[in-house]
């Protein structure tokens, strides 16, 4: 176990055998049926082996369920894939599977009849603990006096572009506790993913999902002895890719391969010899599938134990789209030998992993450490390990949902992720805005992202396309055609209109059922977003985070006068003239698609209001008075508007109420007056940039009580209620949002309700590691328990799940650091040099652990 100081990895997330089948399978959380459709019940994951672009899920029960290979989402049901990457040991005459997991539990109509007989028996549920620490994972076997540790390793946080490089490395660490010595086997198998048959789950759909099954032709399996190194290399006839598994020569530990066994009968063909090596070796026959062993064999004295690494590579060198568009992977350009190549990926993982371990764990006890310093949680360790593994669980998002990742000839890195497997737009604005993973990760990546949005405002295409039902059901488009009269005098803007508005900025930059990932073309057509009015503001904010994290001045001085046509597109939008852009009426206006609006609303005028902050901070950056100047009468004019939304008063229980309705409209006078949880989202995202809000402080922890006592439901806090806590109409609307709820709890702690923040986050905790959603964070679920068609009792439910927006809770590190600045330097906005030591500080790397 590496530990580093007072910081134990297994602090962070470890659970028994037990709690792993009460979390993972009394207490999984379903999906909603919304009526409509229905997402995808996302495989339950607690590790991703390999890299953006291309890993491998990993289950609570340490099984293979689904490859994650450029922006497809391939489900590995087949219990034959999934049993036969469990390994397994042999101690004495004993033989166990290292997995808890029984085959006939799990025996499927297509799966080998008495599969038991075909796998070894599991370790008993007892015997067995597992830690959750992305992007590492332990899985710990104790089989009487002899305990195995499986410590996978992931290359994600090397600070390099290792980090890119489709590997993983699993250590295994088995310890002797006995007076006795033991001779011990261990076999490491793993199925080939090499030419899997893959079809689209939902061809109807927006998503990118597919199911597989094993291939069973084309294999070409070699074993190899190079450079103290001994392992399989599987390969195809009918493709580039590759996977292989290799372990380093070791004095006392003979090895032996197996190219080829078949995964039904995993028992037959890893069958082993007295010596560990394996009974039989035979080729491949057709209509088989198959997969490749090593076998380690070693004998622990008494209280003695032994550490052995083996690593798995996908040498999986293109990208592949359904347009026929392929790009190369970014590590291939490191690799000099292409039939060499997946030897030497082993090579490079197997000498560098210790040091990928070390950093992965100096970084994880950085953000305890930071958390534990700060006011809130310096006398409460538990509450800082419980953000801390909320935190590290939003690493999940680039290894799980990147589309594409290249360098192009210009050195210029690109790389674009999903929204959701289920919803499969490429880097949604509104979506992204939320989190800073991007930011602090890969900040090159974020500055050419946020330079596609920039550039998309001066796009233009008047092409007429459909939009909602139209675009999504060939029975509409046919209606549409065939009755052309029931359309007239009707408001065509959901129906058919312009591709692209000039001036307008981009939802998204594509969507992977229309082709690859790079296009740069806004695809979503469920609504009109033209007329959205929340996604200038947004940008404009995004870019002014940019500038100030990374100091790149010249990225704004290039972009200046696209921002101000930006917003000068924006302000079109104000047909009322009250300052705040509306958008059209009775129309869906941003990002929240299932909310009745009308009139002013808070989110967006909150919204707009910082985004005119925003433009002026840069005006002043780039020396713009006249440009500050028209800006700040925008800003001025907008906020006598939003202050009309301003409400001092009691609900029926008596209860005092001080916030924002949602919204007003002046013509009407019509009002709604539920209390909206979001409509602080744009005030976070300016303290969060070291700018100093435009709602003072004793107003902003009003509206916080205020949503902290009226919005609170059983599984957080919904994005709406009523005056008088009661559920509002939209689905949308009476949803918990997860990022909502970051936001939420980070405002409370900033503005000092801290018993109110952790209440926040130990909602958050119970939804992601209660619930099962460890690694595919979900992004709203339904606010109570409820009992969905074919249940038999209420239980919990997600709407989408695997999503980049709770992301969110990073920005609770940058707003401890900017509070404590203000603190000491009694200043209220923090300039660009502090900033950009925070996100350097919070990613080096520590000499002393790096050796």
């Amino acid at each position: 176990m590496a530990r580093s100081a007072d910081f134990d990895v297994r602090e962070i997330f470890t659970i028994s055998g037990a709690k792993v089948a009460a979390i993972y399978e009394k207490n999984k959380m379903t999906v909603h049926f919304q009526g409509m459709s229905k997402t995808l019940q996302f495989p339950q994951t607690v590790a991703l082996q390999g890299a953006p672009t291309c890993s491998v899920g990993i289950s609570p029960y340490g099984l293979y369920n689904r490859l994650n290979d450029a922006g497809r989402l391939i489900l590995i049901n087949q219990k034959a894939i999934q049993f036969a990457s469990a390994p397994f040991i042999r101690i004495g005459e004993k033989i166990a599977m290292l997995t808890q997991k029984k085959p006939q539990v799990a025996e499927a109509p297509d799966d080998i009849p008495a599969i038991e007989n075909y796998y070894h028996p599991p370790v008993a549920e007892k015997s067995v603990s597992l830690t959750i620490a992305a992007p590492s994972l332990e899985l710990s076997y104790k089989l009487g006096k002899v305990k195995v540790t499986r410590r996978l390793i992931s290359p994600f946080l090397s600070g390099s572009d290792q980090a890119l490089m489709p590997v993983g490395v699993e250590e295994y660490e088995v310890g002797n506790s006995g007076d006795k010595a033991q001779t011990i086997t261990l076999v490491v198998p793993k199925p080939s993913l090499v030419n899997l048959q893959e079809k689209e789950l939902k061809p109807t759909d927006q998503d990118s999902i597919f199911i597989c099954s094993a291939p069973v032709h084309g294999h070409v399996h070699q074993e190899f002895r190079s450079e103290g190194m001994r392992g399989v290399v599987m390969g195809s006839t009918e493709t580039p890719n590759r996977m292989a598994l290799a372990v380093p020569e070791m004095p006392g530990v003979a090895i032996d391969t197996q190219p080829y066994f078949c995964l039904n009968r995993l028992v037959q063909d890893l069958l082993l010899n007295q010596d560990g090596s394996f009974y039989e070796k035979r080729g491949p026959v057709l209509s088989s599938d198959y997969g490749a062993a090593v076998s380690l064999t070693f004998t622990l004295k008494p209280k003695a134990s032994i550490k052995i690494p083996l690593a798995v590579v996908l040498d999986f060198p293109e990208q592949v789209y359904i347009d026929g568009t392929t790009f190369e992977r970014k590590y291939v350009q490191g690799f000099a030998e292409k039939e060499g190549r997946a030897v030497a990926m082993a090579k490079l993982a197997l000498g560098n992993y210790r040091r990928w371990w070390s950093r992965t764990v100096e970084i994880q006890k950085r953000i305890l450490d930071t958390l534990q310093a700060s006011p809130s949680y310096k006398d409460d360790r538990a509450g800082a390990l419980r953000l801390t593994r909320l935190m590290v669980n939003e690493f999940h998002f680039p290894l799980s949902n990147a589309a594409v990742w290249i360098e192009d000839t210009q050195g210029l890195e690109r790389a674009r992720f999903l929204e959701c497997y289920d919803y499969a737009y490429i880097n949604p604005s509104d979506v992204d805005w939320y989190s800073m993973v991007l930011l602090i990760l890969f900040p090159r990546v974020e500055k050419e992202l946020c330079q596609s949005f920039i550039d998309s405002i001066q796009a233009e295409d008047p092409t007429p396309r459909f939009y909602h039902y139209h675009s999504s059901f060939v029975e509409a488009r046919k209606h549409f055609q065939e009755h052309p009269e029931e359309y007239e005098g009707v408001s065509m803007t959901q129906v058919r209109d312009a591709f692209k508005v000039k001036g307008s900025v981009a939802h998204d930059l594509g969507a992977m059922p229309k082709g690859h990932p790079l296009r740069n073309v806004s695809d979503y057509a469920w609504y009109n977003n033209n007329y959205w009015v929340d996604l200038f503001p947004k940008l404009a904010l995004r870019v002014l985070r940019n500038v100030k994290y990374t100091v790149d001045v010249d990225f704004l001085r290039k972009n200046w006068d696209t921002l101000k046509f930006g917003l000068q597109s924006l302000l079109k939008l104000d047909f009322d003239d009250d300052g705040v852009p509306e958008g059209y009426p009775d129309e869906v206006k941003n990002t929240f698609d299932n909310l009745t609006l009308f009139g002013t609303d808070a989110y967006d005028a909150a919204m707009f209001l910082a985004g005119c902050q925003a433009m002026m901070k840069m005006a002043e950056m780039m020396n713009d008075q006249p440009a500050k100047t028209q800006i700040r009468k925008a800003f001025d004019k907008a906020r006598a508007s939003f202050e009309t939304l301003w409400r001092d008063g009691k609900n029926k229980k008596g209860e005092k109420l001080r916030y924002y309705i949602t919204c007003y409209d002046p013509e009407t006078g019509k009002t709604n007056r539920d209390v909206w949880t979001n409509q602080l989202d744009a005030l976070w995202y300016l303290i969060a940039i070291g700018e100093e809000p435009f709602i003072p402080e004793d107003r902003a922890k009003k509206i916080l009580k205020t949503i902290y006592r009226n919005n609170r439901t059983y599984m957080g806090w919904a994005m709406t209620r009523t005056e008088n806590g009661k559920p509002v109409e939209s689905d949308q609307g009476k949803d918990v949002y997860t990022a909502s709820n970051y936001v939420f709890a980070q405002l409370l702690d900033y503005y000092g309700m801290v018993r109110e923040s952790k209440d926040v986050y130990q909602h958050l905790d119970r939804l992601v590691f209660d619930y099962g959603n460890s690694l595919i964070t979900p992004d709203n679920l339904r606010a109570e328990l409820e009992k969905e068609a074919g249940e038999s009792a209420p239980g919990p439910h997600y709407i989408v799940a695997a999503y980049p927006r709770p992301g969110a809770v990073w920005t609770h590190l940058a707003l401890l650091y900017i509070k404590d600045l203000q603190t000491r330097k009694k200043i209220k906005t923090i300039d660009s040099p502090s900033l950009i030591s925070f996100l350097s500080d919070l990613m080096k790397a520590n000499p002393e652990m790096e050796n």
